[in-house]
């Protein structure tokens, strides 16, 4: 399995994916400067407390790794059967389960790990940058950052198992576009914020939403070893 996850890291050019997860997290962290400074200075609706301030950084995290996450199932599986290249993979005597597991362990690892350090590297920044201009009152508690720890990695499973939903529905169209399409619809659904509020935030939501995406992923290529691909 290994063996197939790396050919497959090789193959498909990460280099630049990781370039692209770099530049999400600068985005990202610009953004939420902006919000920092103008929300405190210009008399608009900032930041009321750390809680608030990152929470809404890992809403912004999850969105766009789970839209990040639906252009890598694109390209690493929704193309190749669009484009019948899926034919020549499977023509090799490699499992074909294996091989699509190996695949979709990419994304959904590539998926938890940005997630995760996404958010570890903007707390921190924010953190710092706050610690100097001091906008955002309370205090920064261990038992606050313990449970926002927690509370990231349970979301980075949660985005990483949604995010197969859009494989699922763009797979019946096979079109990359549909999927990342797909995968935006989800994130409005999920990370749009009504006030404080948003479905994400609810941990359960995710979460149910991950495991149906695990599900669905595999009852649609449980039988892919005994079928003929169109």
């Amino acid at each position: 399995m290994m063996h197939l996850i790396r050919l497959e890291l090789k193959k498909g050019g990460f280099t630049s994916y990781l370039w692209g997860s770099l530049l999400a997290y600068a985005i990202i962290a610009c953004f939420i400067m902006v919000l920092y400074f103008t929300g405190n200075n210009l008399g608009a609706e900032g930041f009321q407390n750390y809680e608030d301030a990152l929470n809404a950084i890992n809403t912004f995290v999850l969105a766009t790794f789970i839209i990040y996450a639906s252009v890598l199932l694109s390209k690493l599986i929704i193309n190749e059967f669009k484009d019948k290249t899926i034919h020549l993979l499977f023509a090799y005597p490699i499992n074909r389960k294996k091989l699509i597991l190996a695949k979709l362990s990419i994304v959904f690892f590539w998926t938890f790990v940005n997630v995760v350090l996404a958010n570890l590297l903007i707390d921190v920044l924010f953190i710092t940058i706050n610690q100097i201009f001091g906008y955002v009152s309370g205090t920064l508690t261990i038992t606050l950052l313990v449970h926002h720890a927690i509370y990231v990695l349970l979301q980075a499973f949660g985005a990483a198992g949604m995010s197969l939903l859009s494989l699922v529905l763009g797979l019946r169209k096979k079109s990359a576009a549909f999927t990342v399409a797909t995968s935006i619809f989800i994130v409005m659904i999920v990370c749009s914020s009504n006030g404080n509020f948003n479905l994400a935030s609810i941990i359960a939501v995710p979460l149910s939403l991950a495991v149906l995406g695990i599900l669905i992923t595999y009852l649609s290529f449980r039988n892919i070893d005994r079928v003929d691909v169109d």
